[in-house]
């Protein structure tokens, strides 16, 4: 996942983004203590500072497990694993202004709900940042240790397969591709051999 971010977000200091180990210390640190505290330091990949005055104190952070991101301080931060991702998808914010925001669709268990990251402050930055999370949707990352069976959350296969046929309509699966996925999608249906 971290290559999977070097390769995907720029570091572009003039957009607001910063990819390690170029992140200033002081931004970082600024972040960690307004909206990610739990979230530490050497984990961080990449950062967004959605500020206009440069004090990071509002954006995103991004790990190879998660991300977390806060528009505004009247807003609650948002922790989104990669792995709950369904959806991005990257517009205008406002006709004529140049304000752009990223909506996301997260599934977690059963719920399926949205999210929006607003880059009215930094528009360049909103592409970047839309293109990583979108790939990291369609590939199939590694995303540190395997958790212990008991532990590991179930998937909801309908989410999944909503999901790929959203993708594919959209034009950003091809159909064999999003065969290839359901095939595996539905071995994972199959009760192991005895």
């Amino acid at each position: 996942m971290e290559d999977l971010i070097q390769n995907r977000i720029p570091h572009a200091p003039q957009m607001g983004l910063f990819v390690r180990p170029d992140i200033p210390e002081n931004r970082l640190s600024n972040a960690i203590r307004d909206y990610a505290q739990h979230v530490q330091a050497g984990n961080v990949v990449a950062l967004y500072d959605a500020t206009l005055s440069g004090n990071g104190k509002d954006g995103a952070v991004f790990t190879t497990d998660r991300f977390v991101f806060q528009n505004t301080d009247l807003e609650a931060p948002q922790t989104v694993r990669y792995r709950d991702l369904i959806e991005v998808d990257s517009k205008r914010r406002w006709l004529g202004l140049g304000g752009k925001k990223v909506e996301l669709t997260i599934n977690r268990g059963r719920a399926t709900f949205d999210l929006v990251m607003d880059f009215s402050g930094q528009p360049d930055a909103a592409d970047y940042v839309a293109d990583f999370l979108h790939e990291a949707v369609i590939r199939d990352v590694q995303l540190g240790s395997t958790p212990s069976e008991s532990s590991s959350p179930r998937t909801n296969r309908t989410a999944v397969r909503d999901a790929l046929a959203r993708l594919r309509e959209r034009g950003d699966l091809t159909d064999e591709d999003m065969q290839r996925m359901l095939d595996v999608l539905d071995a994972g249906d199959e009760p192991p051999a005895s």
